[in-house]
Order: structure tokens, then sequence, then C-alpha cells
């Protein structure tokens, strides 16, 4: 009797853990989404910064994200993720301050940098507090619900930012993180208990990072500048040469360092190797699309900001929603036929907008290919998450999810490079077709490599 009541106080606890850390990780996942209806607004209001300059605002963010998630993740494990939970949440309250006071593109560069850095302490601090207040028959549970609090703040991030922003401009939209981590700081030392890997750990190549990261920069800043420069220009292909080969060489890093940045040697894992192609190309798309659809909305169909920021408000609300149920699905059936599903779902979102809608305003057409996108989305997130870890031992999954976040960044990074690229050289409206046939074609190749994968799911394995 005592241990049933025991096991339920423990079931309690880990509820209380998962709130804490849902909100935790709200603050990144609102971070990202509110951009894309906040970026309009910082473009009219730094009106004399080029547009490839002032698109480093967004992807500075990511990349600082991708170069640092993983040593996030150490510090947490080495320090306390605790702790680390409550550091990044202090800071998340400072740069947005700092973002909501910006009085140039630079200063709030640097704002979203402190975002970023304390994201990477958020994400894998709060994952691992989820993954140990709960029994490994209801990780697969709780992780689903996990990523409906970042999935469901991604939602209400661009219908929230624009409602923010039509009653007092866009510095107030960065506010609506301080209520976030407010909680988090004022519930997290009641409710976590602290806990910190007791082994031995190498601090992560940070060369490797530093590789990573100016690798990254000089990559996108080939794409962002080649409609200024030309891709012909000496300085376009240095710019994607240097970082091309940087990118090469930290991962024949990767391969010999005791302690890499990203263990390359998981790739040796099938189902590892194909759902992380898959989710880096999903990213590209993904976040790539959401900066375009806002882009088309406000300057081609000349919609508002807040009525743009409803309409694109449905693919968020996919990942949130849609996620924890696709996560219970694919405990039943696998992740393969539901990744099938998903890419299905996503690219036949696509073919409606390539050929049903145009420059002609109609919220009636648009709404077909908003809400296939977003169950497309809801399908695929759980299962490149979930299936990453498919035949992989346990003790290999937080690395192997922080591997994966890191990717997910990487193709978040190019997606937004690239439809930065298109909307400065060919305008809103023809970019929006032209990044819709990229979301078909990473549609359409998510299908082969989903039947390449290895059957299973994250129950399957929790019972092995």
């Amino acid at each position: 009797m005592s241990g049933g009541r025991e096991s339920e106080d423990d079931l309690s606890n880990a509820w209380r853990v998962l709130f804490v850390a849902g909100v935790a990780q709200m603050i990144p996942s609102i971070n990202l989404s509110i951009m894309y209806v906040v970026y309009p607004e910082v473009q009219r209001e730094f009106s004399g910064t080029s547009a490839g300059a002032l698109s480093w605002v967004l992807n500075g963010y990511t990349i600082v994200a991708a170069a640092t998630l993983v040593l996030g993740g150490v510090v947490a494990d080495r320090t306390g993720r605790k702790r680390a939970l409550l550091a990044g949440s202090a800071l998340s309250l400072a740069a947005v301050l700092v973002c909501g006071s910006a009085p140039n593109a630079n200063t709030l560069l640097c704002g979203r940098i402190l975002l970023a850095l304390a994201a990477s302490l958020l994400i894998p601090a709060s994952t691992s507090l989820v993954l140990r207040a709960f029994p490994p028959a209801k990780s697969a549970m709780a992780f689903g619900v996990l990523a409906s609090f970042g999935g469901v703040s991604a939602a209400a991030g661009p219908s929230l930012g624009a409602f923010i922003i039509d009653l007092g401009g866009w510095r107030w939209a960065f506010f609506a993180n301080v209520p976030l981590a407010l909680i988090a700081l004022v519930l997290g030392p009641k409710v976590l208990t602290e806990s910190r890997d007791e082994r031995t750990r190498n601090i992560p190549d940070l060369i490797g990072a530093a590789m990573l990261m100016v690798g990254l920069t000089s990559t996108i800043l080939a794409v962002v500048q080649s409609p200024a420069w030309g891709w012909g220009d000496t300085r376009t292909i240095g710019a994607l040469a240097a970082g091309l080969v940087l990118l090469a060489l930290m991962v024949l890093r990767s391969l010999h360092h005791r302690a890499p940045f990203i263990e390359v040697r998981l790739f040796r894992y099938r189902n590892f190797a194909l759902m992380n192609a898959t989710s880096c190309g999903f990213a590209v798309a993904w976040f790539g699309m959401f900066f375009v659809l806002t882009q088309f909305l406000r300057n081609a169909w000349d919609f508002g900001l807040l009525k743009a920021g409803l309409l694109v408000s449905p693919v968020p609300f996919g990942a949130g929603v849609l996620a924890p149920i696709g996560g219970r699905i694919a405990d039943r059936v696998g992740y393969r036929p539901m990744l099938i599903a998903g890419a299905v779902s996503f690219g036949m979102g696509a073919l409606w907008y390539i050929y049903v809608v145009s420059d002609t305003p109609s919220v009636a057409r648009w709404i077909p290919g908003i809400i296939l996108i977003a169950v497309g989305t809801g399908f695929v997130f759980p299962s490149v998450q979930g299936g990453t870890v498919v035949g992989m031992p346990p003790d290999r999954y937080a690395i192997a999810s922080g591997v994966n976040h890191t990717v997910q960044r990487i193709g978040a990074v190019v997606g937004n490079a690239v439809a930065v690229m298109f909307v400065a050289s060919v305008g809103p409206a023809r970019a929006f077709d032209r990044f819709m046939w990229i979301v078909l074609v990473c549609s359409v190749l998510m299908v082969p490599v989903a039947l390449a994968m290895t059957p299973g799911s994250q129950s399957s394995m929790t019972r092995k």
C-alpha cells in the first residue's frame, strides 16, 4: 500500500517537473516563431540596414544555438540540470530586455545571441529533468507532452506577437517571454530536484564548435549576400568555399577527437543517420517556409500583421497539438508509417500552394494548404525525433538527442538563409512559389528515407 502511495507521489511530482520544464522549453520555441512576425516590423524600423545584414537577426540566433547546444548539455550535466534551467531562464529574462530596448540592429543581434545561449541551457536541462522524473514506460508520453509545450508556444508566437505589436509595437513582443521566465524562476527552486552526471566527462571539442559556427556563418553569408554580390563574385565564391571547407574539416576532426563536438560515430546506426538527414531536410523546408509564408501574406497580399499571424499559426500549432498524438500512434505502429503520412501531407500542402494559391488574396484558398502542412508537421516532428534512437543503446539517447537538435538548427539556418535570399532577389510572390518547390522536393525525399529505416517504436525499445 505504501509502495502504491509512494509511486503516486513520485508520478505527481514528475508532472510538476514536467510543467516547469515545459514552461522553460516554451521560451526558445516562442523566440523562434515570434520573430517571423517581428522581422517585417524590424525591417521597417531599421530601414537603413540591408536585408542581408538584417537577416543575421534571424540567423545569428540559430547559428549560435547550433554551435552551443551540445556544450549546453554538458554544462547542465556537470553543474546540475536544475541550476542550468534556472540560469537559462535568468539569461532569457536579461536577453529579452536587451532585444526590447535595442536602439539598432547590432544591439538586437546581441540580444538574440544571448537568447540562443539561454536556449542551449534550457533545452537539454529540461529534457534531462523530465527523462529522470518519469519511469521508462511513460517516457514517450512525457516527451510528447513536453514537445506540446514547445509546439503550442510556437503556434501562439505569430498571433500573440502580432497582437502585441498592434497594441504597443514590435519591441513589446519580446516581453512575451518575461512571464515564462518568471514562472520557471519562481517554481523551479521549489519543484525541481538537482541532478548531475557524476561520471567524468570531457568538455566537447571547443575548436570543433568554433569551426561549426564560423563555417555556418561563412556559408550563410555567401547565400544571403548573393543577391547583392552575385553568385559569380569572388566574395560569394570565397565565403561559400571557406564555409564548406571548415564544415568538412569539423566533421573530419570529430572522427578522431576524444570528445567530439558532434558524435559522428553515432551515424553508424542506420536509423540515426537516416532520421538526422530527414530532420535536416525538414528543418530547411519548415523554417524557410515559415519566413516565406509571412512575407507573402504581409507584402504580396498586403494583409495586416494580426491577420498574417493568425493565418500562419496553424503550422506550429500542428507541432504542438498533433505531436503528442503522433507520438502515441507511433508507439503502436512505429515511426516509419507516421513519417510517410506526415511527408505526404506536407507535400500535398506545398502542391496546393503551388497550383491553387495566386497573387490574388483568398483566405478560402489559403486554409486547405495550411491545414495539410500543419498535419504533416505534427506527424513528421515526433517521427524524426523518436525514430532517431530506434536500435540505439539507451545510454546514448541523450547524446543522440543533442546531435539531432543541432542538426535541426543547421537545417533551420540554411532554410532561413535561402528564404531571405529568394525574397531579396525576386520578391515575396515569386519567392513563395520557388520555396514551395523546395518544400515539395524535401517531402518527396522523406518517403524513400522512411522506407529504408528499421521499423520500430519507443515502446518496443522500452519493452526490450
